[in-house]
């Protein structure tokens, strides 16, 4: 609780203000993401595009998990253990997703569902094309309710072999 104008700030109140700042907020904020706008970066997992992200300001959203994974040529993307309930599009290209050991092949126009595991589970995508493999991920935003790692650690248990070279640090399992 804090003060204004001499006298105290309730948590309601708190709460009030910032239910009305997040509705500004989301009224401002774009409904129409593009590829050219999204925020790139090299992490863990590998060449990301953000659409949506709690973190990005502009989308009028904070609700989803949205992003692009490139996969070059021969690669694969970083292991990640997590909770499950992440779905894939595969936009373009082909390969195999490591599912806790096991491979499931998909190529273009495919959907990957994560499925979600009590224990949770691991996984990675290696494509086998000639040329780049994209995919478009979702996942809920559950962070507010149930934290990042929803009842299961969240870690990158394996770095893409993209983000090891550009920290010059050698990726685990290469």
């Amino acid at each position: 609780m804090g003060y204004r104008g001499g006298r105290a700030v309730t948590l309601f109140e708190r709460t009030l203000a910032e239910a009305t700042a997040e509705r500004h907020r989301r009224q401002a904020g774009a409904n129409l993401l593009t590829r050219e706008s999204a925020t790139f970066e090299t992490n863990p997992m590998g060449l990301m595009r953000w659409y949506l992200h709690p973190d990005l300001e502009g989308p009028s959203t904070r609700s989803l998990y949205c992003h692009e994974l490139e996969v070059p040529a021969g690669s694969r993307s970083g292991r990640l253990q997590c909770q499950g309930g992440v779905l894939h599009y595969v936009l373009e290209g082909e390969g195999y997703t490591d599912l806790d050991g096991v491979r499931h092949p998909w190529e273009a126009g495919d959907v990957i569902a994560i499925p979600i595991k009590e224990r949770g589970v691991s996984y990675c995508h290696v494509n086998t094309g000639p040329g780049p493999a994209r995919l478009l991920v979702v996942m809920p935003n559950l962070d507010s309710a149930l934290g990042p790692e929803a009842g299961v650690e969240l870690a990158v248990r394996e770095q893409c072999p993209e983000f090891a070279h550009a920290t010059d640090k050698p990726a685990k399992g290469n």
